[in-house]
């Protein structure tokens, strides 16, 4: 029987933790706009990124987690990696431009992208018409989208607010959805966005904080090609995934693989041009591969959408993985838990998949 004293404090921690803790917030390059212009000019051959100064004492959070002392058992264990794994973004956000520390860092944390993956990727590449679509749907649209998407589901302690940051990007620590304020979006964007942000990120995390262990609402780890495997398969059901999706994820996995295979961002960037992208994706995507020096998740969206097939071929259980920010590994667990009553059943579920 889980002791849910025993956890509490580790769970208070590793909730504040991570609300200083934004990996993605800090490796965001706030030079983006110069550089790409100097180097699409031929002037650089890779660009120089300067980042937010942290607001946080690195040092400080590191001797109060390494402090933490983590009970025995499989929930332990669990807890053991997350604690890891916050350890190893609070020190690649302290050491951002350190090559080896980034990328062995979040190597540890998401792998890499496997050689069959890579095939697949280069495959859906050279067979997926390049058809982009047009955007002059404004991000305020989009934005009331995704309030009513919040309201219709029963979620009222939760915002979405416009931001200069280009991603969409879920907060689960901070209860927020952000999207950039002058992002123009496709006409797909605004239930496709609602089923992505709202239906996948942030109904598991709203489920999660219902659990009595707040682990459940950030992530545990590991959970992330799950999370954007859903993502991606839903948007599929409903009707809502499109080439320009499908290109973009499998062009995510090529780029961390030219990192991987130590390729400089001229030669990612080339390479990724060699697929019929254009400047503005080559760009982007090799930004997002070698941000902080490189930040090699991006390969799991891919591999996650496949898994989630393969899971939903099989009859998987979809309302138990909306317990929280749980990955289909981590179900035999998760069913333990749910016997024991430790863990509540979802109580949001989204419409999709009742």
């Amino acid at each position: 029987m889980v002791d849910l004293q025993e956890y509490g404090l580790l769970d208070d921690a590793l909730l504040a933790a991570a609300k200083e803790i934004r990996p993605l917030y800090y490796i965001e390059p706030i030079n983006e706009k110069e550089q790409k212009q100097e180097f699409l000019a031929g002037k650089v051959k890779s660009p120089h990124f300067q980042y937010k100064p942290l607001k946080y004492d690195p040092d400080q959070v590191q001797v109060q987690l390494e402090s933490i002392e983590v009970p025995d058992g499989p929930l332990g264990r669990i807890y053991q990696t997350a604690l890891r794994n916050v350890l190893l973004d609070n020190e690649l956000i302290q050491k951002r431009g350190n090559k080896d520390i980034v990328r062995n860092n979040t190597h540890a944390m998401y792998g890499v992208p496997s050689g069959s993956l890579v095939a697949y990727a280069d495959e859906l590449l050279r067979q997926t018409p390049d058809v982009e679509a047009t955007k002059e749907v404004a991000a305020e649209s989009v934005k009331e989208a995704l309030e009513h998407a919040l309201i219709s589901t029963g979620i009222t302690d939760w915002v979405v607010e416009l931001s200069d940051k280009r991603l969409t990007t879920v907060y689960p620590a901070e209860k927020r959805i952000t999207l950039c304020r002058t992002r123009k979006f496709g006409d797909k964007d605004p239930a496709r966005l609602c089923v992505h942000e709202v239906g996948v990120h942030t109904l598991r995390a709203v489920n999660g904080y219902e659990q009595p262990l707040k682990i459940f609402a950030l992530g545990l780890p590991g959970y992330l090609p799950t999370e954007e495997g859903l993502t991606s398969y839903f948007e599929e059901i409903t009707g809502n995934s499109d080439s320009e999706t499908i290109r973009d994820y499998a062009a995510r996995v090529i780029a961390v693989d030219s990192v991987v295979k130590s390729l400089d961002f001229r030669q990612t960037f080339d390479r990724l041009k060699g697929y019929r992208l254009t400047d503005d994706q080559s760009w982007n995507l090799a930004v997002r591969a070698h941000r902080a020096g490189g930040y090699i998740k991006d390969h799991v969206y891919l591999e996650g959408l496949l898994r989630v097939r393969d899971f939903a071929k099989q009859g998987g259980d979809f309302k138990t993985l909306y317990v929280g920010k749980v990955g289909i590994d981590d179900l035999p667990l998760v069913r333990a838990l749910l016997d024991e009553k430790v863990l509540a059943e979802a109580r949001y579920l989204p419409a999709f998949i009742k």
